[in-house]
């Protein structure tokens, strides 16, 4: 029997699309549906269906939509839960309100909370056919901006636990933020005692270097007189960075402008010297 190409794509699509369908009748192992019930015990409205061999649970709980992520062992590994915008914490309204994009139209507010890491609000925001994702940390801190959010969802984050164990011993007091693979490296962002880091690891896992936004006046002063005695000395500091590198060096990054002149200046805090002006045009 013939079919004629119209009715074959007919029941391509039609096959796709039940493919697709969650099976409600699915139901993980009982040691993952236990730690649900545990962790959630008056969630209602559950169904479970498996993404990248977590088992995940679509449930309603308190009026709010949710999706809970477990491993097969059982272990609770992230939650991401739709919030109301006015249901945010004051300091995150605060914040978004009085920043760049406080006048753009909220889409939708997510809260997503992972083991071992802070907890994250994402604000999506429009403007036109502009779409940002803003990520605050509970305190009201904007972490992440991502420019035209293609809502993929969130998945689980993780780091090898040579990773994991570098950063409690370097910097026990820090909580992850964020990880992310970017060119081969793995970027982890922590905050260390209030202060935002971005710890940066090559493909073996071994440690580069460690980044963070630091003000002008805590710069020591023999650092800024390197700068002052240079022929960068009438150029606008527009922004510094400072890092702690693997082989021992610790440098400052400014970034400094004049007219249309803009260059990294990188001051190496042993030496006191400029060890590179990387322009930026």
């Amino acid at each position: 029997m013939k079919i004629s190409l119209v009715t074959a794509l007919i029941m391509f699509t039609t096959t796709v699309a039940f493919c697709s369908c969650k099976n409600s009748s699915y139901t993980p192992p009982q040691n993952v549906v236990n730690a649900f019930k545990t962790k959630y015990p008056s969630a209602n409205r559950v169904e479970w269906e498996v993404k990248n061999t977590y088992q995940v649970a679509e449930f309603h709980i308190n009026f709010i939509e949710a999706e809970a992520w477990f491993n097969n062992d059982g272990q609770w590994v992230m939650t991401e839960s739709n919030v109301r915008y006015s249901s945010l914490p004051v300091v995150i309204r605060n914040s978004f309100e009085s920043g760049e994009y406080g006048k753009w139209e909220v889409e939708d507010v997510d809260k997503l909370e992972r083991t071992g890491m802070e907890t994250i609000y994402i604000i999506e925001v429009e403007l036109g056919e502009q779409e940002v994702a803003l990520h605050y940390l509970e305190n009201g801190t904007l972490v992440k901006t991502l420019m035209d959010n293609d809502s993929r969802g969130y998945q689980p984050e993780s780091a090898p636990q040579v990773v994991l164990q570098f950063i409690r011993q370097k910097y026990p007091q820090a909580n992850i933020v964020e990880i992310d693979q970017d060119k081969g490296l793995l970027k982890i962002d922590i905050i260390d005692n209030q202060i935002m880091k971005e710890v940066v690891f090559n493909h073996q896992n071994q440690w580069v270097v460690t980044t963070w936004e630091i003000w002008q006046n805590n710069v020591p002063a023999n650092v800024m007189n390197v700068l002052k005695n240079s022929s960068y000395a009438n150029y606008r500091i527009d922004d510094i960075d400072y890092e702690e590198r693997a082989d021992g060096s610790l440098v400052y990054i400014f970034e400094v402008e004049q007219g249309d002149r803009e260059f990294d200046i990188m001051i190496d805090v042993n030496k006191l010297k400029i060890i590179s002006a990387i322009p930026k045009n």
